[in-house]
């Protein structure tokens, strides 16, 4: 009896614990996101270092994270035609 109600408290914790891991790591892939988006609009103004930092933020984005670039790329890059050449470096 003392035993089955230390492993459901033991599994009880544990079940916590991973579910709060993930959700630390979704919130930092978000935090990474969001920190892309704005280092790509500061250095807007120069096409050469935007392309720069978005081939870097390619590799270090996870995939649908990528994708989701894409959307937002497509939407920022409307009204800068110099920084449609960047695009090249999403379709690798």
């Amino acid at each position: 009896m003392i035993f089955n109600t230390l492993f459901r408290y033991f599994f009880q914790v544990l079940s916590l614990n991973l579910w709060n891991n993930n959700l630390i790591i979704i919130n930092m892939a978000r935090a990474m996101f969001d920190y892309t988006k704005t280092v790509l609009q500061k250095v807007s103004f120069d096409s050469k270092l935007f392309c720069k930092e978005l081939e870097k933020a390619i590799s270090r984005l996870l995939p649908y994270e990528v994708d989701e670039l894409k959307v937002w790329l497509n939407s920022f890059t409307t009204d800068k035609p110099e920084l449609r050449q960047c695009m090249i470096y999403i379709k690798k």
